[in-house]
């Protein structure tokens, strides 16, 4: 199926890898649908965003299905949406901040395949690709109940690709390295410049490079490859 007849659905698509993403897939003729929290600002008659808490599972229902009624059919999905905070040690954690990183980036991630694969199910086909981060091979201190939220949905995803196999849809995960965001901006200084000198390539990573693995992983050609992880500028 030729890329200007695709539908992509990106979460998280306001800010960070999320926008970039959307703006990368948009140029190579894809319809985006993109949700956050907040508005979006691209402007591009091939996009369509939606307000939604990927966290409140009606909401996530509800979006789910109104993207099936307008657009027919799911072909790739990119779970991004996720919530970091800045780095604390686990005895200086509160129980309210991991719960928000968890609903976030755990339940957020579970709703959404869970209905998106169900419209992919009907389909017999569909890509489905999550996104994890390098905070899962770094073992970073500070950094307990993201990494823990972010290894969850490695895990998740690879369960996915077993139960969705049979019904011709792949689930992958890309664990980028670092990247200007807001997310990452909020580790702090402290953590940016110990996670920089453990990384095996030691620079950011840019959207193109990160939009290339979802490519590959959403290729035709890609048939065969499931519950596999990419990581970013890491040896893991």
């Amino acid at each position: 199926m030729a890329a200007e007849s695709r539908v992509m659905v990106i979460t998280g698509s306001s800010r960070g890898i999320g926008r970039g993403l959307a703006e990368h897939f948009l140029t190579r003729g894809y319809r985006v649908a993109g949700c956050s929290r907040g508005p979006s600002t691209i402007d591009d008659p091939g996009y369509h965003h939606t307000l939604v808490d990927v966290g409140d599972e009606s909401a996530v229902r509800t979006w789910v299905r109104a993207l099936r009624s307008k657009h027919g059919r799911i072909d790739v999905l990119v779970c991004n949406a996720g919530t970091a905070r800045a780095a604390s040690l686990v005895t200086m954690t509160d129980g309210l901040l991991v719960e928000e990183i968890i609903r976030s980036n755990v339940l957020g991630t579970f709703f959404v395949c869970r209905e998106v694969a169900k419209a992919m199910m009907v389909a017999g086909a569909g890509r489905i690709v999550t996104v994890s981060s390098m905070a899962v091979g770094l073992h970073e201190e500070g950094t307990a109940a993201y990494a823990a939220a972010k290894s969850a949905i490695v895990e998740m995803t690879k369960v996915l690709a077993k139960e969705l196999a049979p019904n011709g849809i792949t689930a992958n995960v890309v664990a980028p390295s670092m990247f200007a965001s807001d997310a990452f901006e909020a580790l702090g200084d402290a953590v940016q410049e110990r996670a920089r000198s453990k990384l095996t390539i030691p620079r950011m990573v840019t959207i193109e490079e990160i939009a290339g693995v979802i490519s590959f992983f959403a290729a035709p050609e890609s048939a065969p490859i499931t519950g596999q992880v990419i990581h970013m500028g890491l040896v893991v």
